[in-house]
């Protein structure tokens, strides 16, 4: 998995426990020393060992705007998935997830003014129907 040095803590934490529990690996992508991704480092560090790239698409601290066009090319170069934080960019800019490539597209509505504790998860049609329900209730 690969994370970048851009990411909030709710782009890591999950994945820190995630690989305690499981035992994978987590790369780091770094920032140059004006603040942008560095492309030239994430292109070493995902390689075909990688299964996921989780990405923030602007900085809650720096502002940066990640190329995610650039980075779905690079994950899905050697078969790995993209998953872009959106949190920062939904309320700000238009998003079109179609044309930024990526496979997850995940937002909270508190920074759009809805209530705290709910989110969206945006994904591609094959990937959902893919995936079994995380939480069920029997009725």
């Amino acid at each position: 998995m690969v994370l970048s040095e851009l990411e909030h803590h709710s782009n890591i934490v999950p994945w820190q426990l995630l690989r305690d529990r499981l035992g994978f690996a987590i790369r780091v992508i770094p920032i140059t020393p004006d603040g942008d991704l560095d492309y030239a480092a994430a292109e070493r560090l995902i390689d075909g060992a990688v299964k996921l790239v989780a990405v923030t698409h602007v900085s809650n601290v720096l502002g940066t705007h990640v190329d995610i066009p650039r980075m779905a090319a690079l994950a899905h170069a050697v078969g790995a998935l993209l998953l872009v934080d959106g949190c920062q960019a939904v309320p700000h800019r238009p998003v079109d997830v179609a044309a930024l490539g990526c496979d997850f597209y995940v937002w909270s509505a508190h920074k759009l003014y809805g209530p705290t504790g709910i989110g969206v998860l945006w994904a591609k049609a094959d990937i959902l129907d893919a995936m079994p329900p995380w939480h069920g209730v029997a009725r």
